[in-house]
């Protein structure tokens, strides 16, 4: 690590915008890109909007936005398909009984600032939404090891962020005020409610943060439209042709008005949704493909998540881990708090393996 980049890491801690470095290295060893990334753009980091975002972040940028939509294909490591809605359905009266089928032809996408939100489970779903919403939308970026130390993150940089440090406070409330000045700037976004990985073997989404929400809505009252993209992919870390990421883009959702929780949970339900169905047509793995060598589904499901967590650069436990939303009737939560009476209950230890969201 150069002496300037020491430097600058400091300045970062002093100002609190860092808890401490391994915040951007995920305690692994530095290189060149990330000496650059950090004398070079450790501004994105401030919670002031002006310092984080001026303008010559907005002017520049489209051409190189142009460029990973003509070629940004080539750097994926299994080809993408966006999925014709209409065919996805056809012969299925059951999938979204109330909706026309006749209008699930190509997505005609808002004219004016859009949030697009995508679900969150592999190493190229953010590049699969760049393409997907071809236009170009800012990142809310909060993986910040990935950011500051591999090339991928100075593309995204180059596309245009809002960095957001999950372990600091302030850095989050931030971010919301961050992704409306993108948006009251005329661009487009991109978020991922989930916050991070999903990686239970059970269900395919995680609950959803109401960032998304809370940034939709304007002073007036009135919401921007978010348009979901849903990316289903069969193995997270199989390369090839014959494992594609199918891509969902949905029609643009306007808010109501109804309660905050009751808009979030129905995004979230029709992401699902087409998560199941697209699960339905192209889902190929079996039970005893996955068992196969392991001698229950836990081995093979902890095999499945060292593969997939091999995929990413820079992985930061520590971040997956404080930025997951808990559901406080967690079953693991309750156990825990009756164990702290009781304690060495067999059934904990048991709940802490299966609790993959929090052990990856």
């Amino acid at each position: 690590m150069q002496k300037k980049t020491r430097e600058i890491l400091d300045e970062l801690i002093a100002k609190n915008l860092i808890t401490k470095e391994e915040d951007l290295t995920a305690g692994q060893k530095t290189n060149l890109i990330f000496d650059y990334m950090v004398q070079n753009y450790a501004y994105l980091l401030e919670h002031d909007v002006d310092v984080a975002l001026p303008d010559s972040v907005f002017e520049k940028g489209e051409n190189f936005h142009t460029l990973i939509t003509k070629y940004g294909k080539y750097f994926l490591k299994n080809p993408q398909m966006i999925e014709d809605r209409y065919k996805l359905l056809r012969n299925d009266s059951k999938t979204f009984p109330d909706r026309d089928r006749a209008s699930l032809g190509k997505i005609k996408l808002p004219e004016e600032p859009t949030i697009f939100i995508a679900n969150h489970h592999f190493k190229d779903d953010v590049l699969a939404t760049i393409l997907a919403a071809e236009r170009r939308a800012f990142i809310l970026f909060g993986s910040l090891p990935q950011l500051y130390g591999t090339i991928d993150g100075l593309l995204a940089v180059k596309n245009g962020v809002a960095v957001v440090n999950r372990k600091v406070e302030d850095s989050k409330h931030a971010s919301i005020e961050k992704c409306q000045h993108i948006l009251k700037k005329g661009m487009d976004l991109i978020i991922y409610p989930e916050g991070v990985w999903h990686k239970k073997p059970n269900g395919t989404m995680l609950d959803f943060y109401s960032g998304f929400y809370r940034t939709a809505k304007k002073e007036d009252g009135s919401f921007y439209p978010v348009v979901p993209i849903v990316h289903y992919i069969n193995n997270t870390h199989k390369k090839g042709k014959d494992n594609p990421i199918h891509t969902i883009i949905d029609d643009p959702i306007y808010f109501e008005g109804r309660s905050q929780k009751e808009e979030i949970e129905q995004v979230r339900e029709m992401m699902l949704t087409w998560y199941y169905k697209c699960m339905g047509n192209y889902g190929t793995t079996t039970r005893n493909e996955l068992l196969q060598g392991y001698d229950n589904a836990t081995e093979a499901w902890e095999a499945e998540l060292e593969e997939r967590i091999k995929t990413a650069d820079r992985y930061d436990k520590e971040i997956e881990f404080s930025a997951d939303k808990r559901n406080p009737e967690d079953t693991l939560l309750v156990w825990e708090a009756i164990e702290k009476a009781t304690p060495g209950i067999p059934y904990v230890k048991e709940l802490r393996r299966n609790d993959f969201q929090h052990r990856f």
